[in-house]
């Protein structure tokens, strides 16, 4: 058997949905602005753009400021579907070629010819520039049917670190509908969602949604497993420091509280529908006002830091007595989050769907994280996937 052949990616947006269920939201009303999913592919010199969601200048930020590219570096632009959500300004980027799926363009074709409101909203931008992509969009890039949201749906499928990643559209809304098997309410065909579902389950271990952050497919409590759930809040470039927010039956714990003021309301609300006053939990992984500045907040949340930083605060009088307000972090069974020392750094240790999660505001020996049999690490701006 030969050895597969690797591409890179990288999400460039997290993705939020205008309304969630999953939320007790209304399907009829419009809660805040819908984003999608974008995502940079690497496929050797071939870099394909994967539904820009963004007008380009702001798209362009990101994939300069996460990947070293510029607008002019888009070889190809790949939409899932024909939405403008997934398209948007598609034409200025002046050296992409720009593919949708076969069946998408004729999903364009029949919704011209039937008119009304869909096509007013949806038939506009560059819809009609878009050709068919071919079935193997680069040589380690293979383009797949995901029919449900619309029928002619499709995603791209390739093999990233030895893992099979499929970057689903809106087939897959977010990693809640995936786990209920349910599609979204404006799904052309909800049966052929649920079919699509399958086939992501059976063949792939990583989705990128439409509309949210990537995950394992196997992300999924088995008998009688205590799993947490979490989520990314913020996309980092070099020198920033990733925002993570996790999930055990009622509590709501925010690990590495670096984003300030209305960002992190903002991005705790786009994760999960929550206020910063349902936050029970804040884990500061450093004591310097970078990360405790905008704390308070989250103001029902009891706050913690780690033991040693703890004491190194008590000993310390430059910061006055600003350590009262924090406590030592200890893992009980309520909250099976281990806060442990690699070095210098300190690192929260959870598993989650039978995956170990590590998180620390900075980098830490990485063989040390694969020896504890960690699978994701979070360290500053980077989320790797080790195993």
């Amino acid at each position: 058997m030969g050895i597969a052949h690797e591409v890179e990616w990288k999400q460039l947006t997290l993705g939020h949905l205008s309304r969630n269920k999953f939320w007790g939201e209304d399907p009829d009303t419009q809660y805040h602005s819908v984003v999608a999913s974008s995502t940079l592919v690497r496929d050797g010199d071939i870099n394909i753009l994967v539904d820009p969601t963004l007008p380009v200048d702001e798209m362009e930020n990101r994939l300069q400021r996460y990947c070293g590219l510029g607008r002019n570096d888009i070889d190809i632009i790949f939409a899932t579907h024909f939405h403008t959500d997934h398209r948007l300004e598609a034409e200025k980027y002046p050296n992409a070629k720009l593919y949708m799926s076969a069946e998408s363009i004729q999903d364009v074709a029949e919704l011209r010819k039937e008119g009304g409101a869909f096509a007013q909203i949806f038939l506009n931008g560059a819809v009609f520039d878009f050709e068919a992509a071919p079935r193997q969009l680069s040589p380690g890039v293979e383009v797949h049917p995901l029919p449900g949201h619309t029928l002619g749906l499709s995603g791209l499928v390739f093999t990233s670190g030895g893992k099979k990643v499929l970057l689903a559209g809106d087939t897959i809304m977010n990693a809640e509908f995936y786990h209920a098997r349910e599609g979204y309410f404006i799904d052309a065909n909800q049966e052929k969602t649920a079919v699509s579902m399958e086939w992501a389950a059976k063949n792939v271990d990583i989705i990128v949604p439409g509309h949210g952050d990537w995950f394992f497919t196997s992300d999924q409590a088995t008998g009688g497993e205590k799993t947490l759930q979490w989520r990314k809040l913020n996309l980092c470039a070099s020198g920033e420091e990733t925002a993570v927010l996790v999930q055990a039956g009622n509590e709501n714990i925010l690990i590495n509280s670096t984003l300030r003021g209305h960002l992190l309301r903002d991005a705790i609300y786009d994760a999960k529908g929550l206020e910063p006053s349902a936050i029970t939990r804040v884990i500061c992984l450093k004591s310097d006002p970078q990360h405790t500045l905008d704390v308070p907040i989250m103001k029902n949340a009891q706050l913690y830091l780690p033991k040693r930083t703890l004491e190194a605060e008590k000993q310390s009088t430059e910061n006055g007595p600003r350590h009262l307000a924090f406590n030592a972090w200890e893992k009980t069974p309520e909250m099976p989050i281990d806060l442990i020392e690699i070095g210098s750094s300190s690192v929260c240790v959870f598993n989650s769907g039978g995956k170990k999660i590590a998180v620390s505001s900075d980098h830490c020996d990485e063989q040390a994280l694969i020896n504890m049999g960690v699978h994701v690490s979070i360290m500053g701006a980077d989320t790797r996937i080790l195993q």
